[in-house]
């Protein structure tokens, strides 16, 4: 997902999100993380069209086997292991190094308003972009957010208001939705 509010670029793993510092950062990642994240649907809201030309041009580059050198993904260098052979070939052994990953160390916190969540209606998880989608009375805009971290960044009435509300959610992907939960309660 391309983030606008903090120009990121989120990738929801199993064990947390993973933010990327810019598009080209992406090629980075092993070239089989590439080529999987090639395979899937970029969601982009705010309809930014670098971030859809480049998702796009990924996954050209993926079907034509990274031809382009500038979108080529990272290889690993077979690098060998010192003083060891193998037992069968007499010969030494190598493992495969990848060079580091240009990641994002630190949680970026998406400025958040502060005391907006009075006319809260609910909040349910959204299984299709793995957001959780705050609805207000009187038909105002929704807010989504995508990262549990950012309740961090909430006031402590808009937290309150939160644990006060039940989310709701489909029982296909229930742990991330749990998760929201638990960060509020901590909160």
């Amino acid at each position: 997902m391309f983030v606008k509010d903090i120009h990121r670029v989120a990738v929801k793993r199993e064990n947390g999100i993973q933010y990327i510092n810019s598009l080209l950062s992406i090629l980075t990642l092993p070239f089989y993380d590439v080529a999987t994240l090639a395979k899937l649907k970029l969601i982009n809201r705010s309809n930014f069209e670098g971030a859809t030309l480049f998702a796009r041009k990924i996954r050209i580059e993926r079907r034509k086997g990274w031809k382009d050198e500038l979108y080529k993904p990272q290889s690993p260098m077979h690098e060998q292991i010192k003083y060891t052979l193998d037992p069968n070939t007499n010969t030494a052994q190598y493992k495969l190094v990848y060079q580091p990953v240009k990641i994002m160390d630190k949680i970026p916190l998406m400025p958040m308003k502060l005391d907006v969540l009075g006319n809260m209606k609910l909040w349910c998880y959204d299984s299709d972009t793995y957001e959780v989608v705050i609805g207000f009375k009187n038909d105002e805009d929704n807010f989504r957010m995508l990262d549990p971290m950012w309740i961090v960044n909430m006031s402590a009435g808009d937290i309150k208001t939160l644990f006060q509300h039940d989310i709701f959610y489909e029982d296909k992907d229930t742990h991330q939705a749990l998760l929201f939960q638990r960060v509020a309660c901590l909160c």
